[in-house]
């Protein structure tokens, strides 16, 4: 056989595996960070909040105002944290069975699920 049928031969059988659904599947999530109370007496009416990827880099930074909910997409999955410094650090698990975490944020409470 010649090398350059064996190039093609190669070509063929990947993007015809790439048709047929066996590209790898993205490995990202997305982070619901809910604010619906401040503090009693606090400035603001926002919490910063950090999303911390398993390998410990930022993800995303976001200013999330009293009311609001905003959704980080494109979290690896792995152990997964969200800070919101003046109220809670929490921690969870994002993969394939629970792609979505969601914290929500009640004056002084945090409270994380998936």
């Amino acid at each position: 056989m010649n090398r350059r049928f064996l190039a093609e031969a190669s070509a063929v059988v990947i993007i015809a595996a790439t048709l047929a659904g066996c590209a790898p599947v993205a490995e990202t999530g997305s982070v619901v960070v809910e604010v619906r109370a401040m503090v009693p007496g606090s400035q603001g009416n926002a919490h910063h909040v950090d999303v911390l990827g398993p390998d410990g880099g930022l993800v995303e930074s976001r200013e999330v105002s009293v009311g609001s909910t905003v959704t980080i997409e494109n979290v690896p999955y792995g152990w997964v944290s969200i800070a919101a410094p003046k109220v809670c650090t929490v921690e969870g698990e994002l993969g394939a069975e629970a792609p979505v975490m969601r914290l929500t944020i009640d004056a002084a409470h945090c409270t994380i699920s998936n």
